[in-house]
């Protein structure tokens, strides 16, 4: 991961946000198979529903990534959604800088005529699609990839509002990265408050984190190190 230092000191350092972060899935992550064996861990991603039995598509691509496995294949998906697309092509064998920009928009929303989608859907694709974009952006150490990432979450910011019923903490390490680099005072203390809001968000149904926003911050804590 690469090492950013922050333009406000005032703020929290990543490594107090992942300290913070991981003291609050602790519990809801405890019987998730992280140190268990391949099969085991195959089996879980296969089975995995939230607590209300729902399943999305991006699930798979994204739990088989937080759990370092690859793929048997890549699925032929009909008009997948952007999301689905980013996070598929993590898996994928040699994803190259100019595939993944030939499916983002150049600037502000990341997806090709988002403002045709309902509000919700349209939040949660983009911070999904926002969190595995900055995966490749920082596997490839591409500054041009960080740069548009910021971008789109300070887009974000200034349009969305971090808890458009989703309550999904996708993308929070970027929030945090543009609130310490963001020169503009403004765009940093509202990228703070993003990410404040998309983890406090987490907990509003059960007291603490529901299964998958727990995993989705097991990956931003280790994204924060």
């Amino acid at each position: 991961m690469q090492s950013y230092q922050t333009n406000h000191p005032d703020q929290p350092t990543n490594a107090q946000w992942a300290s913070h972060i991981n003291a609050l899935i602790k519990t809801p992550l405890k019987s998730v198979p992280f140190d268990q064996s391949e099969d085991n861990k195959l089996t879980y991603i296969e089975s995995f529903a939230d607590e209300f039995g729902n399943r999305r598509a991006t699930d798979q691509p994204f739990l088989t990534y937080l759990f370092n496995l690859k793929p048997t294949s890549i699925p032929s998906i009909p008009s997948p959604t952007l999301d689905l697309q980013l996070w598929w092509l993590l898996l994928s064998e040699s994803p190259s800088i100019e595939q993944i920009g030939s499916v983002i928009e150049p600037t502000d929303a990341l997806i090709p005529g988002s403002d045709k989608l309902a509000i919700e859907l349209r939040t949660m694709i983009e911070l999904c699609s926002l969190h595995a974009l900055w995966i490749h952006a920082t596997r490839f150490n591409s500054n041009a990839l960080i740069e548009r990432c910021l971008d789109a979450a300070a887009w974000h910011t200034r349009e969305l509002q971090p808890d458009n019923a989703i309550n999904r903490p996708w993308a929070t390490q970027v929030f945090i990265n543009l609130a310490h680099q963001a020169t503009d005072k403004d765009t940093s203390d509202l990228a703070h408050l993003h990410a404040q809001t998309l983890i406090h968000n987490t907990s509003i149904s059960f007291g603490a984190p529901d299964i998958l926003s727990a995993l989705i911050l097991y990956d931003v804590a280790h994204q924060l190190i």
